[in-house]
Parts: structure tokens; sequence; C-alpha cells
């Protein structure tokens, strides 16, 4: 099955890349592992928040085969321990550029969703009832302190 790893490193480690990607090279290999294409750089993207005090990272790809997808895992640990990656993420390639909802639901229940969403339903008319005047509040009050025993 071909899966697709994505990595980054903070921007300021960007000349450490080539030595992350011979590692990780290394690893994919050791685990049976074939490339389907080189590393593809996306170059430096600045960050949705701050990681560690820094603001950009370096993004790579690359594309890959395996045949015992029961390596997954221990390939996931083994770069997930590589001190100079900040983060990383293995996805099946058939699955890259999908929309999440499309991923998790078939095409029926999304077009079902959207349905939902679209139908906005009427407000709810609540009846209230008429509040009680001071003048009726002190005369209740009267009753209740006139029935308790003294």
């Amino acid at each position: 099955m071909e899966y697709e790893l994505l990595f980054f490193t903070y921007a300021s480690s960007e000349s450490k890349v080539p030595g992350i990607k011979k590692d990780i090279e290394e690893i994919l290999t050791s685990h049976g592992g074939k490339f389907s294409g080189d590393f593809t750089d996306i170059g430096k993207r600045k960050f949705a928040y701050p990681i560690k005090r820094e603001t950009h990272g370096y993004y790579s790809f690359v594309r890959f085969t395996i045949e015992d997808k029961e390596k997954l895992p221990e390939i996931n640990k083994r770069i997930g321990l590589m001190s100079n990656l900040t983060r990383h993420l293995i996805v099946k390639a058939a699955e890259v550029g999908k929309p999440v909802s499309a991923i998790e639901m078939p095409a029926r229940e999304i077009i079902a969703e959207e349905k939902k969403i679209e139908e906005i339903p009427e407000e709810k008319t609540v009846e209230t009832k008429p509040k009680a005047s001071m003048d009726d509040l002190d005369e209740k009050l009267n009753e209740l302190l006139d029935e308790t025993p003294s």
C-alpha cells in the first residue's frame, strides 16, 4: 500500500534537512519500504501557532510503499524519536487531498448532513405567564404569615 510521510523541522534547522532525509530513508528501507519518488520540499511556511517560540518551519514530504502494514507503528515510532524533527504525519496516499468529511463518511451521508444543515428550524414561541404584581405578592405573603403558628 502507498503512504505519504509529511514532516517538518524548525526553519532555523533548515540546514539539517538533508541529514533528516537520509535518516528517514534508512528507517523506511530497513522496514521494507520502497520510495515512489524523491523527497519533495514544500519550503518554509509559517505555523498556525508558535511551537517552542518558533514561528516558521521547513516542510517536506515523500511517498513510499510498504507491503506489511504491521510495520507502520514501528516506522512511526522510530521517526517520532528523531530529535531534529518537529512533527511528522503518515497517511494513506489515496486519502491525500480528500476533505476530512469525505474520508469519514460515505457520499450519501455527506449529502444528508448538508441537507440537515440547510434546514433552519423556525423559532419556537414560548408562552409566558404574566408576572404577578407587587400587591398580589404582598397579599400572598400576608396569607402565609397568618397561617403559620406562633
